[in-house]
């Protein structure tokens, strides 16, 4: 069952990080038009570091830290946002089962060596472990890269 129209909810969280962004981009912009205008002060025209409160370096310090901090709220927003519509999108969507495999009617479980190899050549030897069930064990035997060369 899809939804076509978000909930309140989820709106709610989205105006609430829009906001969030537009203040965090306009508090960055004028902090540093204010660095800019300090730093311009004190080498360009001459007017030393006491007219500007603090000094030179500790406004400097300042924006990093307080920069770093907006930038760091964001993505803590950011994620939060995303974790919650992915698993908004998770309980939407059902997870299909994983296709089972069959040889002559018997299921095939599947083993390989090393484990997730993709490519190359692989050994394949198969088990009868009951009536209805046969291991297929994969063992790579050549890498890709020896087969086709190094690829760059």
């Amino acid at each position: 069952m899809a939804v076509t129209e978000p909930s309140t909810d989820e709106e709610q969280q989205k105006q609430r990080l829009l906001k969030a962004t537009k203040f965090f981009f306009l508090f960055t912009v004028l902090y540093t038009i204010w660095i800019a205008i300090v730093i311009m002060g004190v080498y360009f025209l001459g007017l030393g570091t006491k007219w500007a409160i603090l000094s030179m370096e500790q406004w400097l310090l300042s924006a990093i830290a307080l920069i770093s901090i907006a930038i760091g709220l964001e993505v803590v927003l950011l994620v939060q946002y995303t974790l919650s519509m992915k698993k908004k999108l998770g309980q939407l969507e059902p997870k299909k089962p994983k296709q089972k495999e069959y040889i002559q009617g018997k299921q095939v479980h599947c083993y390989t060596i090393p484990f997730d190899a993709q490519g190359g050549i692989f050994s394949k030897t198969y088990i009868l472990i009951d009536e209805d069930r046969v291991l297929n064990i994969r063992y790579q035997m050549i890498l890709p890269n020896d087969l086709w060369g190094q690829q760059q």
